[in-house]
């Protein structure tokens, strides 16, 4: 109900602000259209991981946050890129929480890769209330592609319908979707469970196992 009421008055806020506009254009004063601004990784002057990941650190685009930026795991060279939609780790780059260890166990125990192989990527660079997730995406979006570029994977392991949905603007059923190698852009997505949802039904672990495995599979089938 508060919401409910919250964007009513935000509609009617922006309705006057309208009205005063058209008023003052009626009395002789001209306005520009809105420009938005272009993607944030058309103005990056970064050249490498460090420049990046100063900046991403020094971020002040959001002011909902309620965390540190976190930069991710960036590996140049990286076999996969595992997306997340918020950031897995502390300020200490530490595997500390139930979500972390898990896909660290997944990534040596299930793909065989070590670490440094792969890269570990947020599309939130901070904690971010629910209702400000969709800004603050498009906000942090310039960073996770310029990521992506750095990081030099071909394919990107997708952990959950938000990260999806947010990624790919694909509006069809994260079902019809889930554990399939899909094209986009200039990458392969592989949509899977989302690690919070593990963690919260462990009986899930048996599916998501084998599309890990099934994962691995088309990946070394590419590469034979």
């Amino acid at each position: 109900m508060r919401l409910f009421i919250g964007e009513l008055l935000q509609t009617l806020h922006q309705a006057l602000l309208l009205k005063k506009l058209y008023l003052l254009q009626s009395c002789g004063f001209s306005y520009c259209e809105p420009q938005f601004l272009a993607p944030i990784q058309q103005r990056f002057q970064s050249q490498n991981t460090s420049d990046l990941k100063a900046m991403i650190e020094a971020c002040k685009l959001c002011a909902q946050k309620s965390s540190q930026p976190n930069f991710g795991l960036c590996h140049a060279n990286s076999k996969l890129v595992f997306v997340t939609l918020f950031p897995l780790f502390s300020g200490q780059m530490r595997f500390g929480s139930k979500a972390s260890i898990m896909l660290k166990n997944i990534i040596e125990g299930v793909f065989k890769l070590s670490l440094k192989e792969v890269s570990i990527l947020s599309l939130l660079k901070c904690e971010i209330p629910k209702q400000n997730e969709q800004a603050s995406i498009e906000a942090c979006m310039g960073y996770f592609l310029k990521q992506l570029e750095f990081c030099g994977a071909k394919t990107l392991v997708i952990l959950g319908a938000e990260v999806y949905s947010y990624l790919t603007k694909d509006g069809n059923s994260y079902n019809s979707v889930q554990g399939k190698l899909l094209k986009w852009n200039h990458y392969e997505v592989f949509p899977t469970f989302a690690l919070s949802l593990l963690v919260r039904q462990p009986e899930l672990k048996i599916a998501a196992h084998k599309e890990f495995l099934e994962l691995r599979q088309l990946l070394g089938e590419k590469n034979a």
